[in-house]
């Protein structure tokens, strides 16, 4: 975990977990509104991107594809930018960033739960 000052939380499976909460449901459903522009996910996404950049253990794991497009959309890359401007892309981004999460989260319970059983 990264070193931490005050009452900032470390970055970890806990803190995407809590940020994709309210879009549980929304994130699940693919109904692609084609040509949206800002839209449901926007929010999400820039904050989900912030995430992804910070050097930390989580973010060690995630896989480097989802890491390098934060830093390419942070650094204003114009092909990225424009990529994530439509509501579709940061949808299927975020899902599939969700997924992964989804596994991280139950290879711990179960983790969690062989360590209970011992």
């Amino acid at each position: 975990m990264t070193k931490q000052t005050g009452s900032v939380q470390p970055i970890d499976l806990d803190i995407y977990l809590k940020l994709f909460e309210p879009y549980e449901e929304q994130l699940r459903t693919f109904d692609g509104r084609e040509r949206e522009y800002g839209g449901r996910f926007a929010l999400l996404f820039r904050q989900v991107a912030r995430l992804l950049v910070q050097d930390t253990d989580i973010n060690r794991l995630v896989p480097r594809m989802y890491v390098e497009v934060a830093h390419r959309y942070l650094g204003k890359v114009p092909d990225t930018v424009r990529h994530f401007s439509y509501e579709d892309n940061r949808h299927f981004f975020l899902s599939e960033l969700r997924e992964w999460i989804a596994v991280q989260e139950r290879g711990r319970v179960l983790r969690q739960a062989g360590r209970q059983a011992e």
